[in-house]
């Protein structure tokens, strides 16, 4: 569901490159490609954002999505809730690398569609501070050996954490699925956004869903 595009994930990082469709058939580099037949939903006023008992959607306007902790994104693809937030010192077995926390948000996950689809790690990027490569995070599944960026080069070890994203997962339609997705940040920050991008199969990017949330250092 998910394609991440290396080569410019730097030239783009403000956009955060994760995204989905509505298929789970992989290319070349081990991600899913979008389905062509997923149809692109255009962006819409900002007075068609509801409540569903009491929680906020929000949806696109103008390409954009924007929300809080608690809000659930509603995505061409799926609805997604970060549902909380926080910093720790260690998670269960899992340690930092030296001058990082670990950011530990759990989020829901609903698909939308009919097909199945797949949710990769890198569909939710943080990112804090700047722009630059050294200002953003995947979940600590995802593993690139090329990568420059600090967050990247990773020396934890996950064997036998419970409760975390496995990495990949298929979503059945209106079937919510609820994980803990871990990263790795530096120490001093508080103040994040998650990102989710749309990212179809002929490689353009749909609407960017934003939510914007504070996580108080913790004792863990």
């Amino acid at each position: 569901m998910m394609k991440l595009v290396k080569t410019v994930l730097g030239l783009l990082l403000v956009f955060s490159l994760a995204g989905c469709s509505g298929s789970s058939s992989p290319d070349a580099s081990g991600n899913s490609t979008p389905d062509s037949s997923s149809e692109k939903t255009p962006a819409v006023s900002q007075s068609e954002q509801g409540t569903t008992s009491g929680v906020k959607v929000v949806e696109s306007a103008f390409g954009k999505g924007e929300g809080v902790l608690g809000d659930t994104m509603k995505t061409a693809f799926l609805e997604f809730t970060l549902n909380s937030a926080k910093l720790v010192n260690s998670w269960q077995s899992v340690t930092p690398d030296p001058g990082m926390k670990l950011l530990v948000l759990n989020i829901t996950t609903k698909s939308t569609q009919s097909k199945e689809l797949t949710l990769y790690d890198t569909d939710y990027q943080v990112q804090w501070g700047g722009t630059g490569p050294e200002d953003y995070s995947t979940p600590l599944t995802y593993r690139d050996e090329w990568a420059t960026a600090p967050t990247y080069k990773r020396t934890v070890n996950l064997d036998g954490v419970q409760g975390m994203f496995p990495g990949t997962a298929e979503l059945v339609k209106d079937t919510p699925q609820s994980a803990d997705f871990i990263y790795q940040v530096p120490e001093g920050f508080t103040d994040f956004t998650l990102q989710f991008q749309e990212f179809f199969e002929d490689e353009s990017l749909g609407d960017i869903f934003i939510v914007t949330f504070h996580a108080d250092p913790g004792t863990e």
